[in-house]
């Protein structure tokens, strides 16, 4: 049987600003090298991660709010996240988790997938695998032999199990480094035509990465590329308002890409230098980050303020501590500390709380991508001419089909 989508929180556009999102580290320890992680060196520190009991205290204090981004280190480590998951659903009543996964873990993403939808059934999960790029080059991106074809298996078992559960989205995740440049059109192309996907994002690398030399984007060339891949986007539209009808489907297209577009017009607006992005930052007034080992932040990419463990991990007195109103007025919006960034989460996070200039950049970002819109072309003949070119393993490929 069909399950249909939850309401998602991303709709309740709001003047009113609260605690909207919470983004938990649940481990910093990971079993993946990624050349462009900002987070290495957070997790080189080897501090340990938040006890069950703690985290347990921040959900029992945090209140209600709509979505809970999952983050680490590789989040599929953490043995009790199952545990953590139900505890937000039950005490917040979130309506969104957002699970970002490498994919190492088939099994166990799909047993937590599905435990997750029995016990919260309520709530979307949107899964996010990571896949930079065909075959060696998304291995050598996250610098472990043998990734690329988990993280498929992990996307069919997921289609597999999930594929007509709409509150399930499957969303490939992938990193623009100097590695996959020049094949990140083919490789979204490919994706969208071998699997069944809900959309795939395409993301700058951001902060100080693990390795050197990994950002190569330049506003020229994020806008070029954005533009051809903006078919892509059209066609995941299409997909996504398949099974709606009457004025859902046209609303729902027009959000959808317009959304997409604006992101990534700031995004590339950013790239080069922090420009203003058309809205407020709310990052501190409906965001809260808190790294695994309990520092807490306004914003993933400033500096810690504290500690949740000096405030016996309530969330209330957090978010009401001189420490976080302090920073949201250095902050200012964005404009003060003149730190506009490329992150997506905040420019998500934050555009729901700016309902007025909302509808204009959506509107804006909509016409510029119906005017790029054309139909996707592709064959079987067109992708195995592509799995050739990146020399993909054909028996590797077929097996995945008879999952």
């Amino acid at each position: 049987m069909t399950t249909k989508r939850t309401k998602s929180s991303f709709r309740a556009m709001s003047n009113k600003r609260k605690l909207e999102s919470v983004f938990l580290f649940v481990t910093g320890r990971c079993n993946a090298k990624c050349a462009m992680c900002f987070y290495a060196g957070e997790m080189d520190k080897k501090e340990k991660d938040l006890t069950f009991d703690e985290i347990k205290k921040i959900s029992e204090t945090a209140g209600e709010f709509n979505r809970l981004w999952v983050s680490g280190g590789e989040p599929t480590l953490r043995e009790d996240l199952p545990e953590i998951l139900e505890l937000f659903y039950k005490n917040n009543h979130i309506k969104d988790v957002n699970l970002p996964t490498n994919g190492l873990k088939p099994d166990r993403v799909v047993e937590w997938v599905a435990r997750f939808r029995k016990n919260c059934p309520e709530c979307n999960i949107n899964l996010s695998i990571s896949l930079d790029g065909f075959g060696k080059t998304h291995d050598l991106q996250r610098g472990v032999p043998g990734n690329f074809y988990k993280a498929l298996e992990t996307l069919r078992k997921v289609e597999e199990r999930f594929g007509d559960d709409g509150k399930v989205l499957k969303n490939i995740s992938t990193v623009i480094t100097k590695y996959n440049i020049d094949q990140v059109e083919d490789f979204m192309l490919w994706i969208f035509a071998r699997f069944h996907t809900s959309t795939h994002t395409i993301e700058a690398a951001r902060g100080m990465t693990r390795d050197d030399g990994m950002k190569v984007l330049t506003e020229p060339i994020l806008r070029k590329l954005q533009d051809k891949v903006s078919p892509v986007y059209s066609a995941y539209a299409e997909r996504m308002v398949k099974e709606t009808s009457g004025l859902r489907k046209p609303i729902t297209r027009f959000f959808y890409l317009g959304f997409i577009r604006t992101l990534y017009n700031v995004r590339a607006s950013n790239i080069d230098k922090p420009t203003p992005w058309g809205m407020d930052c709310t990052a501190g007034e409906t965001t809260l980050v808190i790294d695994y080992d309990g520092r807490f932040r306004a914003c993933e990419l400033r500096e810690p303020i504290g500690n949740v463990k000096d405030y016996d991990c309530n969330v209330a007195r957090i978010m009401q501590s001189d420490a976080m109103k302090q920073e949201i007025a250095a902050i200012g919006h964005g404009a003060k500390a003149n730190c506009w960034c490329t992150h997506g989460c905040w420019i998500t996070s934050s555009v729901v709380f700016n309902p007025r200039k909302m509808i204009g950049l959506v509107y804006k970002g909509y016409r510029e991508t119906k005017k790029l819109n054309r139909p996707l072309s592709f064959d079987e003949k067109m992708l195995q001419g592509l799995e050739n070119k990146y020399e993909l393993d054909r028996k590797k490929l077929e097996a995945l089909q008879q999952i």
